[in-house]
């Protein structure tokens, strides 16, 4: 069922009389003195389930994305498991050419199988490169294959800056080519993977996990897992180019927000920016639930009904995302009409709530019939006139 959610927010980056706004923004672009105070290269704070921008900085910088890259594969992987195309229980047998690539691994062995399940396991918590390229080799043949339907994918989404050019994110030759992203795009790349695959933050909320029969423990990349309140994905990233990386997920209070920090110095600097802009997100916004789908809004009088009136219900569910001093400026107009002709069907439109914030209107969201009822035969009617 489509939610109704809506967000009212003003961007940190933004002039205006948001004192706190302007002052985390500065701390984003001001001159470090050291590496431990120093700033990322690009930030994003994101509510989940509208995609609302609630912080940005740098958003729309082209940057490496190191193995938060890793999430696209993923989403590519997910969607041929929504398809059929592939099972996790598939056997994947390494190649040659999956065990001699470098960078993090799991030091997959030539000819050695395990099923997809653990494959990704070992590409999603422990970051393992040699997984990826298995992956890969076994959905589409070869890597380049994949890296072609990771492109696409991007297309599809309507990611205008992101490009692919290997399956798990190490930098490429020449300067300035190979994989490229934004930290906008990875937060929409994260946003489509809650949205379609929310399952996969069983995977990526694991702080360790058995590997190759119990014989071996996988360690995730995520030091905040368990740390931070709430945390449960998603995915670091770190290469020379691009720096430390994190798209962090966590959710607290009904309302879930995606952040994602690019380009920091070390893995400390990482922690606490995103640490910083969640904190934020969650001190100074909150989920505001404003009816429930099904709701009764009110009755319509029918003209010539088999019933006299039928109950007018939200066709979904309602809620805002607001800063907290902004609760008190909501209210609710009901556009009902007095009468309505029989018949009518269940689902059929029959008027509007209309939410606003003082003199502004957030939403206007449909009120159906909640059931069908049908208009009475003519006699019936001469039976009522007399």
């Amino acid at each position: 069922m489509r939610f109704i959610y809506l967000v009212l927010s003003v961007s940190l980056c933004m002039l205006g009389g948001n004192a706190e706004a302007q002052r985390l923004a500065a701390t984003k672009v001001r001159k470090a003195k050291s590496a431990d105070n120093s700033t990322c290269a690009a930030a994003i704070l994101l509510e989940a389930q509208t995609g609302k921008v609630l912080f940005s900085y740098n958003a729309d910088l082209p940057r490496p994305p190191a193995s938060t890259q890793k999430l696209m594969l993923e989403l590519v992987v997910m969607d041929a498991l929504a398809a059929g195309e592939v099972s996790l229980e598939d056997t994947i047998r390494v190649s040659a050419e999956a065990s001699r690539i470098n960078g993090s691994q799991v030091f997959l062995r030539a000819g050695e199988a395990m099923p997809l399940r653990e494959m990704l396991k070992a590409a999603m918590v422990a970051s393992a490169n040699d997984a990826c390229v298995a992956i890969a080799e076994h959905l589409a043949g070869t890597e380049a294959k994949f890296v072609t339907r990771m492109n696409a994918k991007a297309r599809e989404l309507g990611l205008q800056h992101t490009h692919y050019s290997n399956a798990y994110g190490l930098d490429t030759t020449p300067e300035g080519q190979g994989n490229i992203t934004t930290a906008r795009e990875l937060g929409q790349i994260a946003l489509a993977l809650l949205h379609q695959y929310p399952e996969v933050l069983e995977v990526s909320s694991l702080r360790q996990t058995p590997f190759r029969d119990g014989t071996q423990t996988l360690h995730s990349t995520n030091k905040l897992l368990d740390r931070f309140e709430g945390m449960d994905g998603l995915k670091t990233g770190f290469t020379g180019r691009a720096g430390f990386c994190l798209v962090g997920t966590a959710q607290r209070r009904d309302m879930r927000l995606v952040s994602v920090v690019l380009g920091a110095r070390n893995p400390r600097v990482r922690e606490r920016e995103t640490v910083r802009l969640l904190e934020w997100g969650f001190e100074h916004y909150a989920k505001v639930p404003l009816a429930e789908a099904g709701q009764s809004m009110g009755l319509v009088t029918l003209d010539w009904g088999a019933e006299p009136a039928v109950n007018a219900v939200l066709s979904n569910p309602l809620a805002v995302v607001l800063r907290t001093e902004q609760r008190r400026q909501l209210r609710s107009e009901l556009e009902l009409p007095t009468k309505h002709p029989a018949p009518v069907r269940q689902g059929q439109g029959l008027g509007k709530l209309k939410v606003s914030l003082g003199d502004s209107l957030l939403a206007e969201v449909d009120l159906v019939a909640e059931k069908s009822v049908e208009r009475v035969g003519l006699w019936e009617r001469l039976m009522s006139y007399f």
